[in-house]
């Protein structure tokens, strides 16, 4: 069993590693891969910590989305330009809705998750 270095330290105290190896927590937490009791104490323990690290992962995955809606059209544009088959186009757009739509699904987790904690730390404040 891992030592909770999270609980007792103050936020701005830890490390970028530090919070890196909490978000990892949280990732597996949102995928539903955390089943350790370990795991779910350390979330328990450190809501507001959670809640940052929701609201971080969310972040990316909102600039991931940007990000591959500009290269879903420089692809496009690039594919045209090198007379590429409707076929061609038609590929990149299935992967690319692929993607996206499990970003989508992945986000609604985070969201959902992001809910969650909300209502824990309204719990606790009572």
């Amino acid at each position: 069993m891992s030592t909770d270095i999270w609980t007792n330290a103050l936020m701005q105290d830890l490390t970028d590693s530090d919070i890196e190896k909490f978000q990892e927590i949280v990732l597996r937490d949102v995928k539903n891969q955390s089943a350790s009791d370990e795991d779910r104490a350390i979330l328990g323990n450190n809501l507001d910590l959670w809640l940052y690290c929701l609201r971080i992962i969310r972040r990316e995955i909102e600039l991931q989305l940007t990000n591959h809606k500009l290269n879903l059209q420089l692809n496009l544009k690039e594919l045209h330009d090198n007379g590429a088959s409707k076929d061609e186009k038609d590929q990149l757009l299935f992967a690319e809705q692929r993607w996206r739509n499990n970003a989508m699904k992945f986000l609604t987790a985070i969201e959902r998750k992001t809910l969650y904690v909300k209502m824990l730390i309204q719990d606790e404040d009572k």
